[in-house]
């Protein structure tokens, strides 16, 4: 059960609240913080604060600040105004239906930044396909212009060589092996005329143009680039048949290395014969009292199973269970037990303490503080015949807040047990010990320097209830 905590303290300005809270020497990575317009939860096990605030506030233009061992919140108003309290007093139905619209705030908080983050990634997934739509354009254009101007060039290079040809003087004859221009010559050496061939096979260009000639290029490329593609197809294809033989291949070994199962056995029937326990060693006065020690725990332990096969599931025998378990040393074994017995009577409180003495035993010490304070909830009213279960849930409560280093909560369960027992010297010694630890101590580290004075009065309450 949480600890609520009161000690904090603020002030006000006309348009912030600031407020200081004590975090009892809790680590920040456990500390949880829970706002709302009109609600404020800060919990931090085993302690908890809340404050149902009186006037609305500004959760975006809110802040909180956690320092060495307090927070620091700053809350800004949503109205300028003086605050005459912090928190509403209110009923423990009106504080369970502020804690309801609370989840329900925080929970419309979260859909409204998960619906903010995917407005926003889907902004930015749209304007990444925008822009790589004006990219693809852009190159688009680029390829189409730089195509226009390949064709004109190679259009427009043939006329170049004319022009150049008419101004020479002798025939030449172009040895290139692409394109080879043939001449007639005159004696007085004028060019009569010129025929261009552009592939190379030897006929001539008057049947070609030069678009002609381009398309048959394009031509060839394609049926390049359907040769590579069926050769790549073949390769592949063969690839696979081959992978395939070889997986064929194992399999069939597979099967040859698997052995033949071998065939069912027969039924049969095999008798057992039990003989009665007997000692190895011959009979003697010197160990007859040890045997005899021995058959008595046997029988015990027969009827003890025979108990449990009765499954006679009650509240007594639970009790003795947990009893007979927590003497024996099993202390989870007697955690259990207590466990079930609260199944069928949660209104014990002696089954709270008798599990809380476990739990300190096996050291989990927020169960023992909670099992603790279950079983004073119970024990009320105050009166003389409760006194000693008091007692003792008091020692144990407080044994656990000071291994947990929490010296102010411990100490004040010491002295509740003092005052149940004033004649005690061993809590006497113990409160004593928590006093000056508190003063000696710098750190949670050394809450487990000298913790003997704790250790026997759990070992003494812990036997004495159960």
């Amino acid at each position: 059960m949480p600890i609520h905590v009161s000690d904090y303290t603020w002030h006000q300005t006309n348009e912030k609240i600031m407020l200081s809270l004590d975090l009892h020497q809790t680590s920040p990575k456990n500390v949880d913080i829970v706002t709302t317009n009109s609600y404020l939860k800060v919990s931090f096990l085993p302690y908890i604060f809340e404050a149902f605030l009186c006037h609305l506030i500004n959760v975006d233009q809110s802040t909180a600040r956690i320092l060495k061992g307090r927070i620091e919140f700053s809350l800004s108003k949503k109205i300028h105004m003086h605050w005459n309290n912090l928190s509403l007093k209110l009923s423990r139905d009106e504080m369970q239906i502020k804690r309801q619209e609370a989840i329900k705030d925080v929970e419309e908080q979260e859909k409204q930044k998960e619906q903010k983050k995917r407005e926003e990634r889907n902004q930015r997934e749209r304007f990444a396909v925008a822009q790589q739509i004006l990219e693809n354009d852009k190159t688009r254009e680029e390829r189409s212009k730089m195509i226009e101007r390949e064709k004109e060039e190679f259009l427009n290079q043939p006329i170049e060589k004319n022009l150049q040809n008419e101004q020479v003087s002798e025939c030449s004859v172009n040895l290139d092996p692409r394109r080879r221009m043939s001449s007639t010559c005159s004696e007085d050496s004028q060019t009569i005329a010129q025929e261009i061939d552009y592939d190379g096979d030897g006929e001539d260009s008057i049947y070609y143009s030069s678009t002609e000639n381009l398309h048959h290029v394009n031509g060839k490329m394609k049926i390049d680039k359907m040769e590579n593609s069926a050769r790549k197809q073949r390769k592949s294809s063969s690839i696979r048949k081959a992978a395939l033989k070889d997986k064929d291949a194992r399999k069939k070994e597979e099967r040859r290395k698997i052995k033949t199962v071998p065939p069912v056995r027969q039924n049969g029937c095999i008798k057992v014969k039990y003989t009665p326990r007997v000692f190895p060693t011959p009979s003697r006065e010197s160990t007859q009292a040890e045997e005899q020690q021995w058959l008595t725990l046997q029988s015990k332990n027969a009827s003890f199973v025979a108990k449990d096969s009765n499954l006679e599931c009650n509240e007594e025998y639970y009790k003795e269970k947990a009893i007979s378990l927590f003497g024996n040393g099993d202390y989870q074994g007697c955690v259990n037990a207590c466990t079930e017995a609260l199944k069928l009577n949660p209104g014990v409180p002696s089954f709270y303490s008798n599990r809380a003495a476990a739990n300190l035993a096996l050291n989990n010490l927020h169960h023992t503080i909670s099992d603790s304070s279950k079983a004073l909830e119970l024990l009320t009213p105050a009166s003389e015949d409760n006194s000693k279960s008091r007692l003792l849930c008091h020692i144990r409560r407080g044994t656990a807040f000071v291994h947990l280093g929490l010296f102010s909560e411990g100490l004040a369960d010491y002295q509740m047990a003092l005052q149940l027992s004033p004649e005690s010297k061993n809590l006497k010694k113990d409160v004593e010990r928590i006093q000056s630890m508190m003063m000696t101590s710098t750190d949670s580290g050394d809450s487990n320097d000298d913790d003997s004075g704790c250790d026997d009065d759990g070992e003494i309450t812990a036997n004495g209830n159960l």
